[in-house]
């Protein structure tokens, strides 16, 4: 799939002169389950009376503007960070993204947001993640949202840092559409044993797109679980398009007995279809 110009992907908000990102209607729902699931989980980050993190390796600017329409949504972090603020709010933002100018935009409307303290850094996931993983209390509550552009900036390192940590909730969007058009792709020249290491064990090479599609999707599920999120399988949305193609998989993996019962809360923001 060809790589999308950054003139395509952006444009300047004139409400504060930075750059907004140009997006598909389905980011709405998107930031609403993510601030739903960070709602329904208040109580517990009061537990742990500020000892908290939300972490988003992949910020973007921070604005963003529904493609073909004058709706402006605020980016992930924001979204999350000032949903957590109207109850509970987190310890500590730690943002990232592999483009400089995302990490300084987003970074300056969270102080717009008076949300802080915020801890900012710029390069891969893979890279990023270790930085921050060190920072990280293991005593602490910690949500990660991954929404990577693309299959290939999610290799599965990044997933196995995080779940080092014991009580580190993962918010992951997968794209169907990305894996669909490109896995027999991916295959051959080498890109999906990155994001779903030992597949070859599981999948056939030769199997239609949709079947293989589906034991990609299956196999880094398992080995989620191999992780000590044992009930990811049944924490997994796909969401689809206007026309019922499929647009991404959002999955939630948690440690504790509590992540099943937010996400059947989480998981009701609209009619979709159960994958697994």
């Amino acid at each position: 799939m060809p790589t999308k110009r950054k003139e395509d992907r952006y444009e300047l908000d004139p409400a504060d002169g930075l750059r907004r990102e140009l997006v598909g209607p389905w980011a709405q729902e998107k930031h609403q389950r993510l601030r739903h699931y960070v709602d329904i989980s208040r109580a517990a980050r009061r537990k742990f009376q500020g000892n908290s993190t939300f972490i988003d390796l992949y910020c973007g600017p921070g604005r963003a503007r529904i493609k073909n329409s004058n709706i402006v949504i605020p980016g992930s972090a924001i979204a999350a960070a000032s949903e957590a603020q109207r109850h509970s709010a987190f310890g500590e933002i730690y943002i990232a993204d592999l483009d400089e100018t995302n990490v300084a935009h987003c970074e300056q409307r969270l102080e717009q947001e008076h949300i802080q303290p915020v801890f900012s850094f710029v390069g891969e996931a893979e890279t990023t993640v270790r930085t921050i993983r060190q920072k990280l209390s293991p005593s602490a509550l910690h949500l990660a949202f991954l929404d990577p552009y693309n299959i290939q900036a999610l290799p599965f390192s990044v997933i196995r840092t995080l779940a080092e940590l014991p009580r580190m909730d993962l918010l992951i969007h997968v794209s169907t559409m990305d894996l669909q058009r490109n896995v027999k792709a991916f295959m051959a020249n080498g890109k999906l044993d990155r994001f779903a290491p030992g597949w070859r064990e599981r999948v056939e090479p030769a199997a239609r797109n949709d079947v293989a599609l589906l034991a990609v999707f299956h196999h880094w599920c398992d080995l989620i679980r191999k992780l000590g999120y044992q009930e990811v399988g049944d924490l997994v949305e796909r969401v689809s398009g206007a026309r019922n193609q499929p647009l991404y998989w959002l999955v939630l993996a948690s440690k504790n007995s509590l992540g099943k019962e937010f996400w059947g809360k989480v998981s009701n923001v609209s009619p979709q279809q159960r994958l697994l």
